[in-house]
Parts: C-alpha cells; sequence; structure tokens
C-alpha cells in the first residue's frame, strides 16, 4: 500500500523525509540496502495535514499561539492544542486507510509500536512512543496521539525559536510490527581506526544496562574481535502487556556473553553499509528478537561526539570534537 495518507517502509517513497520524516527515511534506506528493519508503515505528513485540515484544528493553533505570544503560560497553551488534537477524530477515509495498512501488518492481535517521526529532528525533546498496541481502536488513538505530541510545550518552544510556522509544521506517525528484544539491546558506532564499537545485555535495553558487553569489531574476511564481559548485573523485562521491571541476572548470564561472533559480524557490517550509505559515522540501535533470535536496526542516526572540557588554573575552555 502506498497513498499520499499511508506509505509501507520498504516502498520508495519512505525515503522522502519531507513525508515520512527524518527517523523513517533513515530507515528506510537503510531497508533497501539490505539491512533488516521491522516492517511497517508511515502515517504521512500529508496525512496530518488533512487531520488539521479536516477538522478545522487550524484556528485552534493559531487562537492559542496568539495567546502565548500575549503572555499565556507556554505548558498551558501547549496542553490546550494537544486537548483539541485528541478531542478530534480521524477523517474517515485517514481512519480507513490506517486500519487497512494494520490489516497487511496482521490485524488485531498483532503487536506493534507506534511512535513520532518528526521532519527534522528535535534535539532535546521526547518524542511520544506507544509500545505493544495489538488492536486497530489503540493504532488509531496512538496516532492521535502522536499528531498532538507535534505540540509539546518543548516543541512549540523550539519552533518559536528556530522555526518553522505552527500552521504549516506537521508530524508523520510510524506503526512498525514489535521486536521483542528481551536479548540484546544497545548501538553499533564506529570507533578509532576501522574498528566497530558494540555495547550489548540482557533485558530490553532500555534503560541502558550498568556495564553491559563491550566489543570491538574489525570487519572483512579476516575479522577481528576484541571482547570485553561486562558484569550485567541487573536486566530490564516485560511485566505484563505494557509493563517492565528490572530483575538480577542468573549467574549463566553474567558470565556468558550476550552476542555470538556471527551476530557481532552482522551488526559490523551493519555499521559499515550505514557509515557508507550517509557518508558519515552513524550511530545504530539494534535490538534482537526474543521469539525470533533476529537482530534488527531500529533506529539510525549520526554519531555525535561529546564536548572535551579543558579546564587550566588561568580559563575553562569547551573544544567541540
Amino acid at each position: 500500500m502506498s497513498t499520499d495518507r499511508i506509505v509501507r517502509l520498504q516502498d520508495d517513497a519512505a525515503t522522502d523525509p519531507t513525508e515520512v520524516g527524518v527517523k523513517n527515511s533513515r530507515l528506510a534506506e537503510l531497508s533497501r540496502d539490505g539491512i533488516r528493519v521491522p516492517a511497517g508503515f508511515v502515517v504521512t505528513a500529508a496525512a496530518y495535514e488533512e487531520f488539521v485540515r479536516e477538522g478545522r484544528l487550524g484556528p485552534v493553533i493559531a487562537r492559542e499561539i496568539r495567546r502565548y505570544r500575549a503572555g499565556r503560560d507556554l505548558r498551558v497553551v501547549a496542553a490546550a492544542i494537544r486537548t483539541a488534537f485528541c478531542a478530534t477524530s480521524l477523517p474517515p477515509a485517514l481512519a480507513d486507510d490506517i486500519l487497512a495498512a494494520y490489516e497487511e501488518l496482521g490485524g488485531d492481535g498483532t503487536e506493534v509500536a507506534v511512535r513520532c517521526s518528526p521532519i527534522t529532528p528535535q534535539e532535546g525533546t521526547r518524542d511520544a512512543l506507544f509500545l505493544h498496541l495489538n488492536t486497530g481502536a489503540d493504532v488509531l488513538a496512538a496516532c492521535r496521539r502522536c499528531f498532538a505530541d507535534l505540540f509539546s510545550a518543548a516543541a512549540v518552544g523550539n519552533r518559536e525559536l528556530c522555526g518553522p510556522d505552527h500552521l504549516t509544521a506537521a508530524m508523520p506517525v510510524t506503526v512498525q510490527l514489535m521486536v521483542r528484544s528481551d536479548r540484546g539491546g544497545s548501538g553499533t558506532v564506529h570507533g578509532e581506526s576501522t574498528f566497530v564499537r558494540i555495547r550489548a545485555a540482557w533485558g530490553l535495553g532500555e534503560p541502558a544496562a550498568d556495564d553491559p558487553d563491550q566489543y570491538s569489531i574489525h570487519p572483512g574476511s579476516h575479522p577481528m574481535i576484541i571482547r570485553h564481559r561486562g558484569a550485567k548485573q541487573t536486566k530490564t523485562v516485560y511485566a505484563g502487556r505494557r509493563a517492565t521491571r528490572p530483575i538480577p541476572t542468573t549467574p549463566q548470564e553474567r558470565s556468558g556473553l550476550v552476542l555470538s561472533d556471527d551476530e557481532l559480524q552482522v551488526l559490523a557490517q551493519w555499521s559499515v553499509l550505514a557509515d557508507a550509505h550517509f557518508k558519515r559515522r552513524m550511530e545504530l540501535d539494534w535490538a534482537k528478537d526474543g521469539v525470533s533470535g533476529q537482530l534488527y536496526v531500529v533506529e539510525a542516526r549520526p554519531l555525535t561526539f561529546p564536548a572535551i572540557v579543558i579546564s587550566t588554573p588561568s580559563r575553562a575552555g569547551v573544544l567541540q570534537n
């Protein structure tokens, strides 16, 4: 299925960040290069615009922004806009297209993740994410919540400072099959020389585990692998359908390595492919499905280097590495 409203991640149109968002466009490009990403679809920027137009939300946005500029508290204004979004039904044709795309993934009973996919990266903001949804009604409600997330207080404040205009901004939404990552979950990045650095821990990987396994892999026909076994004292696991909880790892998990050599080579090769495709160093978030055992890339983003702070008795400076 590929329409103005819905685009599958495997379709050519999914590489257009102005319609599917920057996160999705990166995943779609990597998928075309042979890197495994979870199947799914995007509710496009055009669909968001249709929702705002049909729901007559433009005047609500404009009115509340005027009130903010006149002195009303930013959080109050943003909450008023989000409330209006959540109280507005999706246009019937849009709802039908979303349900049809969800049916292609398996329909009711199939677990999916629904998340925001901003057209431009929103540094410093946390985009909405809904996990383990398994009905069409849940998917529709989550899509509407993601549309509303375009008007979080942080997002409104950022647009006031940097643009774009609130009435021309749009929020694509991603719906993907859940990867039940009962094992592993961290990032792959290039280090110095040609080594790929990989961190891995038992459990879900969120929040990041203390002292995970760390690997350095030199990919190629004669790969070199350096392994550092972390303590991995705890892991995060599912507790019910949508909750999680931390538990101690077993003695076998603490003494063992999370990833096999074959899995490390796959992740390292994917990291090299991503760097070559985007012509810069990339960081990949990956997960291993605890049911199928398959590895997936769930996000790709440019690798950023932290600031290096150099202090002297007389002055302190910050150098951007």
